[in-house]
């Protein structure tokens, strides 16, 4: 959500406070009361998106960076092993294929470093158990490292995923401040009036939670005042 949104969250929850707060008043409009019933169910889910949009990109994130920390290690630790067998066997075509250092190795995108560890991996296949064994990578190892490849693979196009989420919880969220903005200016303002004559102390409450209070970025950096 957007300053302005957040602003303006801000005012339609202290609109249901103040009212849930004077029952006596609520108790002479039911109308009104209904639809600040109404609007509390809406803020309670602005609430809710806010929150999931926040976490989605910020979770599939980290979810993906330890994911490829764990692969980068696996990628450092069996070319490695692999170009010490490749150096013993005289075999320098091999050896060039799988000489990744950590420096290297930190450098690489996503991408890149899934393209090395498909090499190694590709390598690690060819040269079998009993060898990478020989060499220090249990089969146990050479399995975690072939899941984390296939799970870095998957994890490209997860955060595209995650936008498409977030995008929806953004829609989901603007349709929910059209649907407040509609009722307030449509249903509580026209029956708050009544309240000028029959709880004018309830009324002065409402129209000044009422008035939304943000600040725009600016020169003057003054906040701007809304109804």
């Amino acid at each position: 959500m957007n300053d302005y949104q957040n602003a303006k969250k801000a005012s339609y929850k202290l609109i249901v406070v103040e009212a849930k707060n004077d029952a006596a008043s609520m108790n002479l409009i039911p109308r009104f009361a209904a639809g600040i019933s109404r609007l509390e169910i809406i803020v309670n889910e602005m609430d809710a998106l806010a929150i999931q949009q926040s976490k989605d990109i910020t979770g599939v994130a980290q979810n993906k960076n330890m994911l490829l920390d764990q692969l980068r290690g696996y990628t450092l630790d069996i070319s490695g092993a692999i170009h010490a067998y490749a150096s013993d066997q005289k075999n320098m075509e091999l050896a060039a294929k799988c000489n990744f250092k950590i420096s290297a190795l930190d450098r690489m995108s996503a991408a890149e470093l899934l393209d090395a560890a498909g090499v190694v991996r590709g390598e690690a296949q060819k040269l079998g158990a009993e060898i990478m064994a020989n060499q220090g990578i249990t089969p146990e190892e050479i399995t975690e490292f072939n899941d984390l490849y296939v799970q870095g693979n998957e994890e490209l196009t997860h955060p595209r995923e995650a936008i498409i989420d977030r995008s929806s919880h953004t829609q989901r969220l603007d349709d929910l401040f059209e649907e407040a903005a509609t009722l307030k200016k449509g249903t509580l303002d026209r029956l708050a009036t009544q309240f000028q004559r029959k709880a004018p102390a309830f009324y002065a409450k409402y129209k000044a939670a009422a008035t939304v209070i943000y600040k725009r970025a600016s020169k003057s950096d003054e906040p701007e005042v809304a109804q």
